[in-house]
């Protein structure tokens, strides 16, 4: 099931012109019994908007695949993979040479493996919806790297029932690909 998400959303990317992810991360998150790890890839600047570059904002779009590990013992539905695709919007605060601050928050879609972890955690559907805000820092040469901390919710947004949905806290390192 994740690698037909990415098989589809591969061509959306190439035709919109991204076919070499700008960057990759990992992340870590940990929420209602349960540990999150995942890998991504981003492609940034996908709006060359002026009005959001000359306030500080730029747009970037995540894709990523996640192993959800649950905590509660004893339970049939230990894990579950997640993929998702996430546009983000991105604003930049005050920096130095070195380092630079930011804020960011998403919207997008997600597909998971199953629909229930844990004993009591049921999704109702393998599509979800998923939010995410966060912030961090930009460091390194050029600020190619990123250390950030966020919150992220996923719901399947009441289209259908149970929506136990799940929220979790997590951090992500990011960096550029050669």
């Amino acid at each position: 099931m994740v690698v037909l998400a990415f098989i589809m959303v591969a061509p959306l990317a190439r035709s919109a012109g991204f076919s070499t992810p700008d960057g990759a991360a990992l992340t870590v998150g940990y929420g209602d019994q349960v540990a999150i790890y995942g890998v991504a890839a981003h492609w940034n600047s996908l709006c060359a908007c002026a009005i959001l570059k000359d306030h500080g904002f730029d747009t970037r779009l995540v894709a990523q695949v996640a192993y959800w590990r649950g905590r509660q013992r004893p339970t049939e539905h230990e894990s579950l993979w997640d993929a998702s695709l996430t546009p983000m919007l991105r604003w930049a605060g005050p920096g130095t040479s070195g380092a630079q601050s930011f804020i960011e928050a998403g919207v997008g879609v997600r597909l998971l493996s199953a629909t229930r972890i844990n004993e009591e955690r049921r999704f109702g559907s393998a599509f979800q919806f998923g939010e995410i805000g966060g912030l961090g820092i930009s460091f390194g040469e050029r600020r190619r790297y990123e250390l950030g901390a966020y919150v992220q919710h996923v719901s399947n947004g009441s289209i259908k029932q149970p929506n136990s949905g799940l929220t979790y806290y997590g951090v992500v390192l990011r960096a550029p690909l050669p």
